[in-house]
């Protein structure tokens, strides 16, 4: 079993924003978990040590938008549906 993957979902997580928080992003995977055209949307919840890179420079995660397409990298803890982001790349970086 992938140990970075979350209820079914892999590392990184790739689709297009759906809502974004101060601490929080909402992400519609482009291809649903079995290969469907139609995309399953996906919260994580994002800590202030988490990379939030666009165009390969650094931006915050209010500059993420609503739209844009964006992968997530995360770490899963063993037996729990909870996960760590570690990384967010938009733009070019994506």
């Amino acid at each position: 079993m992938d140990p970075n993957a979350v209820g079914r979902i892999r590392s990184p997580f790739q689709g297009e924003v759906v809502s974004v928080t101060a601490n929080s992003v909402s992400v519609k995977s482009a291809k649903g978990t079995s290969g469907k055209s139609s995309g399953r949307t996906v919260s994580f919840t994002i800590k202030p040590e988490a990379k939030i890179i666009r165009d390969g420079k650094a931006c915050e995660l209010k500059d993420l938008q609503k739209g844009e397409t964006i992968s997530v990298t995360f770490t899963a803890k063993p037996g729990s549906s909870l996960n760590r982001v570690t990384q967010i790349l938009a733009g070019k970086g994506e």
